[in-house]
């Protein structure tokens, strides 16, 4: 499966990250990531990602904090030349897993020497569908794009924001009517 595009964007309705990627045979792979899994997915692929930058000799020399400027550098790089504007493209000859979103239970990341990254990405099925598996072969490339592309869709999902605490609720509650007792003052 050669991969041409990576798509993932967040469906409020869903409360979900929809992963769609698009093969140069036009095929497409529709896959659902929950909360748990969108979240927890972003550490290892910085994991991947750091040790496949490991892989040049220049950063396998370096010290740790230089070995961490050289990775964001090398993301940075990937980030001047990747193409993020050109539309995703809809046009679609073949869904191999179905029209509807393979709802992701598990994914396993596979690190190679020679730089490709291997996704074993799972559902666990359920009383209508026997489980499904999905493997996605990624150059280094393509990492450092699912990666950005994940983190931005986390980031628009606000699924990492402060949540306020009930004492919080409770305290506003009771400033409010104290609040409305207070006499206004207008100046000029």
């Amino acid at each position: 499966m050669n991969i041409h595009q990576l798509n993932v964007q967040y469906d409020e309705r869903q409360d979900r990250l929809l992963v769609r990627v698009k093969t140069v045979q036009e095929q497409e792979v529709r896959l659902w990531l929950t909360r748990r899994i969108g979240v927890k997915l972003v550490e290892p692929l910085m994991t991947a990602v750091s040790r496949i930058e490991a892989l040049d000799p220049a950063v396998t020399l370096a010290d740790e904090a230089s070995r961490k400027i050289l990775v964001d550098l090398k993301q940075e790089d990937f980030l001047q030349k990747a193409d993020l504007q050109t539309p995703y493209s809809n046009t679609t000859t073949a869904l191999p897993l179905g029209e509807l979103p393979m709802l992701v239970t598990e994914v396993t990341i596979h690190l190679h020497a020679n730089g490709l990254t291997q996704l074993v990405i799972k559902d666990g099925g359920d009383e209508g569908q026997e489980p499904r598996t999905c493997t996605l072969n990624l150059q280094s490339f393509m990492v450092h794009g699912l990666l950005h592309l994940l983190q931005q869709a986390v980031h628009r999902s606000q699924w990492l924001d402060p949540v306020e605490s009930p004492d919080h609720e409770e305290s506003a509650a009771e400033a409010e009517p104290a609040r409305r007792t207070q006499k206004k003052i207008y100046t000029h």
